[in-house]
């Protein structure tokens, strides 16, 4: 068995403090980068629901045969995969 051996006591606990260090400095940046990301899509999705608003204004019927035709494709969707469910079963 190999083990390595350090120049002392102090060498390790330095090593260990730059490795603390540097954990600490890699969490900062993700959770900085996770932030940005939640703020840049609640930003986007605020965008979103002002254009979604303004198309339900100014064309209500557009707007009701869209969602109607999405529940058509949920729908058929749904009943498209509890169908190869069924059929699926070994038993």
């Amino acid at each position: 068995m190999v083990t390595t051996t350090y120049g002392g006591s102090n060498e390790v606990s330095e090593r260990a403090s730059n490795l603390s260090d540097a954990a600490g400095r890699q969490f900062d940046r993700a959770l900085d980068g996770a932030e940005h990301a939640a703020r840049t899509a609640a930003e986007q999705g605020r965008h979103v629901m002002t254009a979604v608003d303004r198309t339900v204004r100014e064309q209500p019927l557009a707007a009701l045969a869209a969602v109607g035709v999405l529940g058509i494709v949920i729908g058929a969707l749904w009943k498209m995969d509890s169908g190869r469910r069924s059929s699926s079963r070994w038993y």
